[in-house]
């Protein structure tokens, strides 16, 4: 089994510190919280946000801490005898004996909510990428997935294939971005019906992709309803905002329809010629800092910065320390909602795990402090067979400028050193880039509290009188490569 002590330790010291960061709820709130009180936690928080003189942020903030512990109901669903049943399609010997000890371990996630153990609702999944004891009792089911290198359209859906195209590309080339590829997306979003009064106006803002140097010629198709607002370039989170009246008795749906066209990155880099940081420019003062709450300086990061760094000095071999220790120590797990956690990356450096935002910002806050500029990138993974949300990052390296790290992905498996460390520097064409940034204001603003105050890939939807949380309504993506003009 992986990790059990330290996973037993940070577990109970960290669960409040997964719902708010200190000094952010009083302390007689607090304790109720850590006694699962969550009912009495969020009429207290409602309460001093209505106390007299409240106002402003500090009103917001002690609202959206009263939200938060209403989502995190929507994510421990599952009580001890569902969790049991689905181990046991595993595992048909598991026992409420096996159940305990994963639980006090920490690799079945839960927590006690108003006197019930309640259990994350992919608990069971995540147990087995996390406890390699579980894993080695299934007997039902496959944990390989077959892997083919083209699809029925001949589209490849092994990375390894289109690294080793691409880094053959740049040989040919003078430029880092080979091997474009256009892409159809078309995504929707459908409001649950009742939800909203009948002709009550909803808003929503829907993904758009940035222009940026993989990323070009991008066309908005089509849309419903009519008159969409495209965010401007500029907007570090770009969006397609759009509204209409809420349907009566029916979804109420949204739509759009772009192409744009991606490009592989590959930029060979040689340590030798990495050249020292002008440390008054614009690039490392703004990028080697914190940007509370989820750059932040902790002991914990500092200490660990320090010590996967060790002695060298090389700034890209910095970073690829630190690319290989994440990948490494921290595998990748089913995430829960972002909301609920303050702070991202001290999640995953405490936890042990996370998933792949959570190891970029894990990423990002352990380069910065090891004084290597490094910001964040997200939107879609596209590659044909396996399109969901990702989160990824960059390195800034002089004198090359801006490189790619995505540490969730890792090193591949390959014989060749080139294509095991693709994902460190380089870049596929599979990707769908929205935010260059993450925890920034929509275009128009957004009323109400977001869903995804952090990332944003699904979209966010509210009308007069609140957010419309994941749970009220219901997304659709589809992209399809399409043949070069």
């Amino acid at each position: 089994m992986r990790r059990s002590c330290f996973f037993t330790i940070f577990v109970s010291l960290f669960m409040i510190g997964n719902l708010a960061s200190a000094g952010d709820i009083p302390e007689p709130i607090r304790k109720l919280i850590d006694k699962g009180e969550y009912e009495k936690a969020m009429e207290e928080l409602r309460n001093k946000a209505a106390e007299k003189g409240v106002t402003g942020k500090r009103n917001r903030e002690l609202l959206f801490e009263a939200e938060r512990l209403r989502r995190v109901r929507f994510d421990f669903t599952l009580g001890e005898e569902e969790v049991l049943r689905q181990l046991r399609i595993d595992i048909p010997d598991a026992s409420l004996e096996d159940l305990k000890k994963w639980t006090e371990d920490g690799t079945l996630e839960s927590r006690v909510i108003d006197g019930q153990r309640l259990y994350f609702r992919r608990a069971v999944r995540n147990l087995y990428l996390l406890n390699k004891q579980a894993a080695s009792r299934r007997t039902s089911r496959s944990t390989e997935r077959k892997k083919i290198p083209l699809d029925r359209y001949g589209h490849i859906t092994d990375l390894r294939v289109h690294a080793k195209n691409a880094l053959e590309a740049r040989k040919e080339s003078t430029s880092p971005l080979v091997t474009p590829q256009r892409f159809r997306v078309e995504y929707s979003i459908s409001v649950n019906p009742g939800k909203v009064a009948a002709g009550e106006t909803i808003r929503c803002w829907l993904p758009f992709p940035k222009e940026v140097p993989t990323q070009k010629d991008i066309r908005l198709i089509d849309s419903h309803p009519k008159g969409a607002i495209i965010a401007p370039n500029t907007c570090e989170q770009r969006t397609v905002y759009l509204e209409q009246p809420a349907a009566l008795d029916q979804p109420t749906t949204f739509s759009i329809t772009f192409e744009y066209t991606a490009y592989a990155f590959v930029e060979p880099v040689d340590p030798e010629k990495v050249k020292p940081y002008d440390r008054k420019g614009d690039v490392y003062r703004k990028y080697t800092g914190e940007r509370p709450s989820q750059i932040v300086f902790t002991p914990e990061i500092k200490a660990m910065a320090a010590e996967i760094c060790g002695e060298e000095t090389n700034p890209y071999l910095k970073a690829k320390k630190i690319f290989f220790w994440v990948q490494d120590k921290i595998p990748w797990s089913g995430a829960i909602e972002y909301s609920t956690v303050p702070n991202l990356a001290m999640r995953a450096l405490t936890r042990r795990t996370g998933d792949c935002g959570m190891q970029g910002l894990l990423f990002i806050n352990l380069c910065r402090a090891a004084g290597i500029p490094a910001r964040w990138q997200s939107g879609w993974s596209l590659r044909p067979g396996g399109q969901n949300m990702h989160d990824w990052t960059q390195f800034y390296i002089e004198p090359y400028g801006w490189l790619y790290a995505d540490p969730s992905r890792g090193c591949m498996k390959s014989d060749d050193p080139e294509v095991r460390w693709f994902n460190f520097g380089n870049f596929d064409r599979y990707r769908l880039i929205v935010n260059s940034n993450y925890g920034m204001e929509l275009h128009p603003p957004k009323k109400h509290f977001r869903s995804e105050p952090v990332d944003f890939q699904r979209g966010e939807v509210e009308w007069e009188y609140g957010n419309l949380y994941f749970n009220e309504w219901d997304w659709d993506f589809k992209a399809t490569p399409i043949p070069m003009e």
